[in-house]
């Protein structure tokens, strides 16, 4: 069964549940939340103004059918938005901007669609978790200057110039940096002012590596052109193989036969995708899965270091030092 529903008809489900189960939000002046489990989902959400301009957003949704809905966006203000797939997947249509988007785990995209119809398609008993930043490039880029401005994106460079601006969406590949980021996000240590701070500067952290990804992209067109896109296919396979296998991963010589490219087009091919080498990307892919081990869970730091395919707890310690600046046992939950 598909259950079809309106943009209008999502807010009448919600605001229903609200007025029958007596719901007072959890808000303040800069923070707000929200929650409802109705016949037809769950619905959590989250967001924070962290200054003017900018604010957080998470979501986390989850149908109990096969659930589509149609709507249209509407924007009173020029805002951007910046969405990281943290769980879940869904099928997006941004009519007359975009063919049918796969919104998956390990994505995000950089976005601005006023006035423009959406069909979001989603699977029953999936849970789907976003981190959103909601950017008003405007204001916040009002005290930088036209050179600087010319380093962004090149859409955002119209956008905070107050220029014209025509809507746009471009998918990113989230990296490893970014994923750690966006677990800080989630696992907020802090509350009051410092929990603002600390929230924007995981913000403008993710900002700064989504943007810096995206400008790559156009200052290194000329050499990814060389690229077929099957190759780009094939790059993407082996990233997910070294993903599956992290505790015990291939040579690069067997990645490349498993992937049906040669081991210097695999190296280059994968610096020019993700910006870094095979093993770099794994290397910081471990780090990233050790880091929410010890915060999420009750693992000591040699079991994290186990779990991630390090054989010795002093290897261990050095990289993630290297990587994060402190020991793991400061990250490591008390029991």
């Amino acid at each position: 069964m598909t259950i079809v529903v309106s943009a209008q008809d999502w807010e009448e489900i919600l605001d229903e549940y609200q007025q029958n189960h007596l719901f007072s939000p959890n808000s303040d002046v800069y923070e707000k939340s929200t929650e409802a489990n109705t016949k037809y989902f769950s619905w959590r959400e989250w967001q924070i103004l962290l200054r003017a301009g900018l604010k957080i957003r998470t979501y986390d949704f989850q149908p109990i059918d096969d659930f589509i809905v149609i709507g249209e966006n509407e924007n009173d203000t020029v805002t951007t938005t910046l969405s990281f797939f943290i769980e879940g997947s869904s099928q997006t249509v941004l009519h007359g901007l975009t063919d049918s988007a796969n919104e998956i785990v390990g994505r995000n995209y950089l976005e601005y669609s006023p006035n423009i119809k959406e069909t979001e398609q989603y699977a029953a008993n999936k849970q789907v978790l976003r981190v959103q930043i909601l950017l008003e490039p405007a204001k916040f880029f009002s005290d930088f200057d036209a050179n600087q401005l010319q380093e962004l994106p090149p859409e955002l460079q119209i956008f905070a110039a107050n220029g014209e601006v025509k809507p746009y969406y471009r998918q990113g590949i989230t990296t490893p940096e970014m994923q750690t980021a966006l677990q800080k996000i989630l696992n907020c240590p802090f509350q009051g002012i410092m929990k603002r701070l600390y929230l924007e500067a995981k913000a403008i952290e993710l900002m700064t590596l989504q943007f810096s990804q995206f400008t790559e992209v156009v200052l290194d067109s000329d050499s990814k052109s060389s690229l077929r896109v099957d190759d780009i296919d094939r790059i993407h396979q082996a990233k997910e193989i070294i993903i599956n296998n992290f505790k015990n991963p291939p040579s690069l010589l067997e990645l490349a036969r498993q992937v049906k490219l040669n081991d210097y087009k695999l190296k280059q091919g994968f610096r020019q995708v993700f910006g870094t080498t095979v093993f770099g990307y794994l290397h910081d892919y471990r780090m990233q899965q050790a880091y929410m081990l010890l915060t999420n869970s009750q693992m000591k730091v040699k079991e994290a270091a186990q779990a991630v395919g390090y054989v010795s707890p002093s290897s261990f310690n050095s990289a993630f030092k290297k990587k994060f600046g402190v020991n793991p046992k400061a990250y490591q939950v008390k029991k």
